[in-house]
């Protein structure tokens, strides 16, 4: 299975997905999932809208596609640094309980 971008070559793959539901193609950028070389699900990028092949098990990569798309379109994840340096120097400071070391 994969997962990847459309391409002008899958036209005829994405006329044929929307036939066999009998809804209208998919217009835009599309996600399309491939399983043995063949184009079973595709998911448009500006509507949402989904076609898959109704022959073949293609729910769960209909799923897939969505949560992909999810992913690209997110913002980058930032880490956070929890800055625990300062925090470990001041312990150290005054110690364990608290109480300013006299050394």
């Amino acid at each position: 299975m994969l997962l990847r971008p459309a391409r002008a070559g899958d036209d005829a793959d994405l006329i044929r997905l929307a036939a066999l539901e009998g809804a209208p193609p998919l217009a835009g950028p599309a996600l399309v999932a491939e399983e043995n070389g063949a184009i079973v699900a595709a998911l448009c990028l500006s509507s949402g809208r989904a076609a898959a092949d109704p022959f073949a098990p293609s729910l769960h990569l209909v799923d897939l596609l969505r949560h992909h798309a999810a992913r690209r379109q997110a913002p980058p994840f930032v880490a956070r640094g929890r800055r625990l340096l300062p925090r470990l120097a001041l312990r150290a400071d005054l110690g364990f309980f608290g109480a300013k070391r006299s050394w």
